[in-house]
């Protein structure tokens, strides 16, 4: 299964097929119920994403290895890639919403702003050292600018809430990337061009993926916080009327 050519899609089917079960029980975190604003936010921001993926494919800042793709294309982009923007994101918030369920008391109420600010400086430092890297440098100023936005703009309460459920999504983010990138298999799925990067990895993983990762997922869970408080609120509504 290791040097299959659907290898990117067996690695997606088994990250999510234990979150999308448990997504149907009800009587804790009750995942499904709040497929709708998960599946708005996802699309939103995944079309982004996609589009960004293009671009880069199209320039040669990051490719797929045949040898391990359906030869499904869309777009120049194989189909495991597509389905990456729904599964993974799918699979973080997932963890999320769980970490919320049993963590019910404030998190890092105090601390988050904190590492908020080291965040957008580290992330303006990098951005200016290697503002020649187009991955490092989109990357590291899309982190900066969203963070700013959560911390001086929108003045997001659950950030702390979002950093430490973070850290549980890279457990399994960096086990898929990991096998992405090239550990445990002769090739790589996924490469990367390293004059567009820092050129710096965390085992065969870029040292940027795990800052991608949250771009991506912060954006999604501001949407899916958005939409689903509304969600909730209007279904409120609807029952008090009945």
């Amino acid at each position: 299964m290791m040097d299959s050519p659907n290898l990117y899609l067996y690695i997606l089917f088994f990250s999510v097929i234990l979150p999308f079960l448990w997504s149907f029980e009800s009587k804790m975190v009750a995942y499904s119920k709040s497929f709708a604003p998960l599946l708005v936010s996802t699309l939103i921001v995944g079309s982004f994403f996609i589009i960004w993926d293009i671009i880069f494919t199209h320039k040669g800042i990051w490719g797929f290895n045949p040898r391990y793709l359906s030869g499904i294309y869309f777009f120049n982009l194989p189909l495991g890639e597509w389905l990456f923007f729904l599964i993974i994101p799918f699979c973080s918030i997932f963890i999320y919403r769980v970490f919320n369920y049993f963590r019910k008391s404030p998190v890092l109420e105090n601390s988050h702003h904190y590492i908020s600010y080291f965040l957008i400086g580290f992330s303006i430092v990098l951005a200016l050292i290697y503002y020649d890297r187009s991955y490092t440098f989109i990357t590291f100023v899309l982190l900066a600018s969203l963070i700013y936005l959560h911390v001086k703009v929108l003045k997001t309460k659950w950030m702390g809430r979002f950093y430490v459920s973070y850290l549980f999504v890279l457990i399994p983010f960096s086990i898929v990337n990991g096998i992405l990138t090239g550990s445990f298999i002769e090739d790589q799925v996924v490469w990367y061009n390293n004059f567009e990067n820092m050129g710096i990895r965390i085992g065969t993983i870029p040292f940027e993926d795990a800052f991608y990762g949250m771009i991506l997922i912060l954006g999604i869970t501001s949407l899916y916080e958005y939409f689903g408080t509304r969600w909730n609120m209007e279904y409120a509504q609807e029952s008090r009327t009945e």
